[in-house]
């Protein structure tokens, strides 16, 4: 026992003595820095003052180190080309690193690399150097497959991993059963209930990458709610408007936004979006929706003379455009060739899925959703690695072009719903832009009729409800009963209720807030007006269609507020709408009469 406490007291006074020490050398090196007590600031003052010149003296005295090898051997140096034993490989690395202190290579070239020969049983073998890289960097760690890096890992005895799992995650061409098959073969897996237990370690083909394995293995974990390891929490890229989406949906507002807020002379909101009433079509696995190809393709026509004289760059060095599927990206391309917008070669403006963005940045990203109310949209949130890296690769402006009442019936708290909190916090963010027609609800001959101005909006509804129509869905997100009444709507109306019609007005309660006359909100006021003749009201938050649809061979879509717009004055806008006709529209009217209830529901 004696012993055992001396032992213990000549440890803790060795301890006490090293912890003097480094207390002298820590106020020494403070001193030198300036003697700031805040760590941040002796961090900055280190690399603008002491880093830079230290690693010029240690690439100095390695380049000393060179010429001394080479002069002490240089016959033997020079006898030895060709030759890959152990004794010449080992000594052959070990002189480059002198002069190239960090050797860069990819998974797939690196093991190659660190071979050597060596005789066995009269034939030559091929031997890896085993644990012989002192520190082997890894960035992008997130996109690598655990089975890619490995070998690589076999062969450095430490290793810096870099990466983000928010990012996008590496595609496996494993399938799931092969990958369980092989954990078995190789011992890991010893029952089915483990295999959550691999996933969670990031160890799978088919879900793991070298990042998460990093995280598992590393032993630093200051952020009780964040994954394991450091953080680098400070953004520059994008303007803080944009980033604080990505702050939301992955990084749990630890990220600090240094790039500061849109200014208020900005050519696009930060985040904005152009409601888009398409149709996602399916194409083998991959979707496509044509009616947002083209209607992005033509705002980037109209607006290229602006945005190339804000940025002083052709347009195609300005976009970027995101969309989840390839046959989009296909329907994009074509759209953009057939306005002249360059998409080929270095100088071509780069569309693809979101791999084509990761690790790129551009002032202006557009995203194309695809999905619409024909389709659920559900493939955007099962990862928000896709959303997340779409939007972070916007310096300036990111664009949503797709049919925002999908984006706005996404389950609350998925990446969509995120996304569309963020888009529809401001009115603000919504783009004016006519959309282009539907060519795929055009049948034979049939003719699409175009209304420009309030004027003929007006004329179409007021001539469509004094005929023989019985069943009329209107979709206007906002609602003015004195417009009505001044127009003659609510008089049309009562007309069309009293000879048996039955009319249901969707519109958005969270718009129709404001004051209008007997103290009544607009939507209240509307909703008093409505009950008197008989017109059935739904109020459906978060809408953004304008649509009117009559019984099943009638149905006009497009950008004008049928019940609010102003007619004259100041706020006047000329909106365009198309209207179509014929009996091949009842599947159309059917799903867009759905997708309104099932929201209501």
């Amino acid at each position: 026992m004696l012993q055992s406490a001396e032992q213990a007291l000549a440890t803790a006074r060795a301890l006490r003595l090293d912890f003097h020490e480094a207390e002298k050398v820590w106020v020494e090196a403070r001193e030198f820095l300036g003697g700031a007590d805040d760590l941040a600031e002796l961090e900055r003052r280190a690399d603008l003052e002491v880093r830079f010149s230290l690693f010029l003296l240690a690439t100095h005295y390695w380049e000393g180190r060179w010429l001394l090898a080479m002069e002490a051997d240089l016959a033997g140096i020079v006898a030895s080309k060709g030759k890959n034993g152990k004794a010449t490989v080992i000594p052959r690395w070990r002189r480059r690193m002198m002069l190239t202190p960090c050797a860069v290579a990819t998974f797939a070239s690196l093991p190659g690399k660190m071979t050597y020969t060596r005789r066995d049983g009269g034939k030559w073998t091929t031997e890896y150097l085993f644990n012989f890289i002192d520190l082997l960097i890894v960035d992008e760690a997130g996109q690598v497959l655990p089975e890619v890096a490995g070998a690589s890992f076999s062969l450095a005895k430490r290793a810096l991993v870099i990466g983000d799992t928010q990012q996008i995650e590496p595609i496996s061409s494993v399938p799931r059963p092969v990958d369980v098959s092989n954990l078995r073969h190789c011992g890991l897996l010893l029952s089915e209930a483990g295999i959550d237990t691999l996933i969670d370690r990031g160890i799978c083909s088919t879900n793991g990458s070298a990042m998460r394995l990093a995280q598992q293995a590393c032993q630093v974990s200051p952020y009780p709610d964040l994954e394991k390891g450091l953080y680098l929490f400070e953004h520059r890229r994008c303007y803080d408007e944009i980033i604080s989406f990505s702050n939301a949906l992955c990084y749990q507002g630890k990220l600090r936004p240094l790039r500061g807020k849109v200014p208020t002379e900005a050519a696009l909101p930060a985040l904005g979006y152009l409601h888009v009433d398409g149709r996602a079509l399916t194409s083998g696995s991959s979707r496509g929706n044509p009616l947002e190809a083209q209607t992005i393709a033509a705002w980037l026509d109209a607006n290229r003379a602006r945005l190339e004289a804000r940025y002083g760059r052709p347009l195609e060095q300005i976009v970027a455009i995101v969309t989840p599927f390839g046959r989009q990206v296909r329907e994009i391309r074509e759209a953009c060739i057939s306005r002249k917008i360059a998409v080929e070669g270095r100088e071509g403006m780069t569309i693809g899925t979101v791999h084509a963005l990761q690790g790129a940045e551009r002032p202006v990203v557009i995203f194309s959703p695809v999905y619409s109310k024909h389709a659920d949209g559900g493939f955007i949130d099962v990862s928000p690695s896709m959303l997340n890296v779409m939007v972070s690769r916007a310096k300036d402006s990111c664009l949503v072009f797709g049919d925002m009442d999908v984006m706005a019936a996404a389950k609350t708290g998925s990446p969509r719903a995120i996304l569309g909190d963020f888009l529809f916090a401001s009115e603000l963010n919504a783009l004016e832009f006519a959309a282009e027609p539907r060519a795929d609800l055009t049948q034979g001959n049939g003719q699409i009729q175009m209304l420009r101005d309030a004027a003929g909006h007006d004329a179409f509804l007021l001539d469509a409800l004094s005929g023989a129509g019985r069943r009329y869905t209107i979709v206007s997100p906002w609602v003015i009963a004195s417009t009505m009444e001044r127009v003659g709507l609510l008089a049309a109306f009562k007309a069309a209720v009293q000879r048996g019609a039955e009319i249901d007005v969707f519109a958005d309660p969270l718009l129709n807030l404001g004051q209008a006359a007997d103290g009544l909100t607009q939507m209240e006021a509307v909703e008093r007006a409505f009950s008197k003749i008989g017109v059935r009201l739904h109020k459906l938050p978060k809408l953004h269609s304008k649509i009117v649809a009559i019984d099943t061979d009638i149905l006009c879509i497009g950008s004008y507020n049928w019940l609010s717009a102003d007619r004259h004055g100041q706020y006047a806008r000329h909106e365009t709408s198309f209207v179509y006709r014929g009996r091949h529209l009842e599947e159309e009217i059917s799903t867009i009469v759905g997708s309104l209830r099932r929201r209501e529901k």
